[in-house]
């Protein structure tokens, strides 16, 4: 059945068809339920293509993937396949398309942003990989594209994000650590230049300083880029230097895959000589005896809640909209609990 053939059996304009099917907000509620009861009943799905030259508009939502950076290699790619697994999941639910471009540097990224707003006339965007201050942000805003960002600049302008709560999860390792018995606790940091790298940061020092434990750079530092041979080599000299450290907080499962190899080569054995916990370690939990204990949030979800935002803004009900998703912590066996001194 087609759209005209429905609009007949409803007695209605195809306009109005189309639009209760799309939720466009000045179309009824009892007009809309009429429109998709009937729409079910016949099996009728709006073609995505045909909507978009009948309203002269693009149905489309665009996402760049970055294959350089923190997301160079596959082991971090995993968490970007959930994410947008989840968007996916919503986008085909409302008959919308997504335009994914694939970028090898910097320059290219901002190409294909260019691209999905000149070329493909993309008037929605998720944005993701945001540093302290983003500039994809302004050329969103400038060329006024509808946009849902996966994560937060420092500077909080007015825009929709969906975002792990990095504050908060970072106070839950630390007490959790505390709780059994850790005092020398180390936290090994990404670049400071991604804000939830800054976050996390700024929440262990204040997690410490809660428990009156003085933080500093002998038990913090960074790992310039997220590569498993660079963290293996610079927690391997760290413990070196500093074997009364107990507890090791990971903040990529890169860094996780490092300080496991560097820990194997020290003869310090997970669970039991040194305790590690890392962030969403999708694969890394599993390649260690016993498991790695890890902070782990709905990325899933966060795909899902992004697109949500966007077809919220799309109908005018709202301007910006936040979501952040609650962080748990996995136990998993990695994190042994200290006698007392």
């Amino acid at each position: 059945m087609n759209i005209k053939q429905l609009a007949k059996k409803l007695d209605l304009s195809i306009t109005t068809v189309s639009r209760g099917l799309a939720d466009y907000p000045d179309v009824s509620p009892l007009t809309k339920k009429k429109i998709k009861k009937m729409a079910k009943k016949y099996n009728y799905v709006p073609n995505p293509f045909a909507s978009n030259l009948a309203s002269r508009k693009r149905n489309i939502v665009g996402f760049v993937l970055p294959l350089y950076g923190l997301n160079y290699d596959v082991l971090n790619q995993t968490s970007f396949l959930q994410f947008i697994a989840g968007m996916q999941e919503k986008l085909n639910e409302n008959s919308i398309q997504f335009s994914m471009l694939i970028c090898n540097n910097y320059e290219e990224e901002l190409l294909a942003y260019e691209k999905l707003i000149k070329e493909q006339k993309v008037d929605d965007i998720i944005i993701h990989n945001l540093t302290t201050n983003h500039p994809r942000i302004n050329l969103l805003k400038k060329n006024e594209i509808n946009f849902v960002a996966w994560g937060r600049t420092q500077n909080l302008k007015k825009y929709s994000w969906v975002d792990l709560d990095n504050h908060l999860s970072m106070e839950m390792i630390v007490d959790y650590l505390i709780k059994k018995n850790h005092k020398k606790i180390a936290f090994v940091n990404i670049d400071e230049e991604f804000n939830f790298a800054f976050q996390r940061k700024e929440s262990f020092f204040d997690s410490m300083k809660k428990h009156q434990i003085r933080a500093s750079q002998k038990n913090y530092f960074t790992i310039s880029q997220n590569n498993p041979e660079l963290s293996f080599q610079k927690v391997k000299n760290f413990l070196n230097k500093n074997p009364e450290i107990t507890s090791i907080i990971c903040c990529t499962e890169y860094i996780a895959a490092g300080a496991i190899k560097a820990c194997n080569d020290l003869n310090l054995k997970i669970g039991k000589d040194i305790s590690l916990i890392t962030y969403d370690s999708l694969v890394i939990s599993h390649l260690t005896q016993p498991s790695l204990t890890s902070v782990s949030h709905p990325v899933r979800e966060l795909g899902n809640q992004a697109v949500n935002i966007l077809l919220e803004m799309r109908s005018k009900k709202i301007k910006n909209k936040n979501y952040m998703a609650t962080p748990t912590i996995i136990e998993r066996g990695s994190v042994a609990k200290l006698l007392n001194n």
